[in-house]
């Protein structure tokens, strides 16, 4: 008799044991830096404070996974909307007081080709497809502990290289790459004193002074002509004087 009583009132036990864990320890906040939307690549962190939700010394898993629109109601139900291949690199295991962080977390544009995705991978998280971080204990079974970000978008990464450019009238800026983005100051190296050249924004011809005839040629000329007119002057005179 006393066996059958406790396999009857084992389950309302576990039950009631349950229900109490669950409204003595509440899922905790997720704090994520920096908050807002990412670009792909962008490297974040996550951290929970201290906790009796999550159970001490339990490995945590971080993973990104669909969340269409961005809704609440629309947060994975399982494994089956998150991308497995962007499970955190390193072990993060949850501290004695429930608490953990991750630093350097990486989230992408999905699906992507770093990860060695093909274009019709699923999840898809872009500039238009919202998508949410899994943080818990258990990705396969989600009624194991685990919270969620909040809603995010992703762009591509920039894949620009910074230039030093001028602007003109604002003065020099860092250029992108953009199509049509010009230099407007530059510096000759390589070259002698005499063969320098220097262009600025209100000048582009070259600094050489004076590259044409010197100023005096003219005068030059006209008294070389006469040195050769009077020499064959002289020399008819010696000639005929001599005859």
């Amino acid at each position: 008799m006393g066996m059958a009583f406790i396999a009857l009132i084992a389950p309302w036990v576990a039950a009631v044991a349950s229900a109490q864990r669950a409204g003595a320890s509440a899922p905790p906040s997720l704090n994520v830096s920096p908050q807002g939307n990412y670009r792909d690549g962008q490297a974040i962190s996550v951290a929970v404070g201290p906790n009796g939700y999550f159970t001490p010394h339990a490995r945590i898993n971080v993973i990104e996974c669909a969340d269409p629109g961005g809704l609440a109601s629309n947060l994975p139900k399982d494994i089956t909307t998150c991308d497995g291949n962007t499970i955190q690199g390193n072990t993060i295991l949850v501290g004695g007081d429930g608490s953990f962080s991750q630093t350097g977390y990486t989230v992408y544009l999905l699906p992507s080709s770093s990860l060695g995705e093909q274009g019709n991978f699923k999840p898809v998280c872009n500039q238009t497809n919202y998508c949410v971080l899994y943080v818990g204990q258990d990705q396969n079974d989600f009624t194991a502990p685990k919270v969620f970000s909040a809603p995010f978008l992703i762009a591509p990464g920039s894949g620009t290289t910074t230039t030093s450019a001028s602007t003109g009238s604002s003065g020099s800026s860092a250029s992108t790459g953009t199509p049509g983005a010009q230099t407007t100051s530059t510096t000759t190296t390589g070259v002698g004193p005499a063969d320098s050249l220097a262009t600025s924004a209100g000048n582009t011809s070259a600094a050489l002074a004076n590259t044409g005839p010197p100023a005096d040629s003219g005068w030059l000329l006209l008294l070389g002509i006469a040195l050769l007119l009077s020499g064959g002057f002289g020399r008819r005179r010696v000639i005929r004087g001599g005859r």
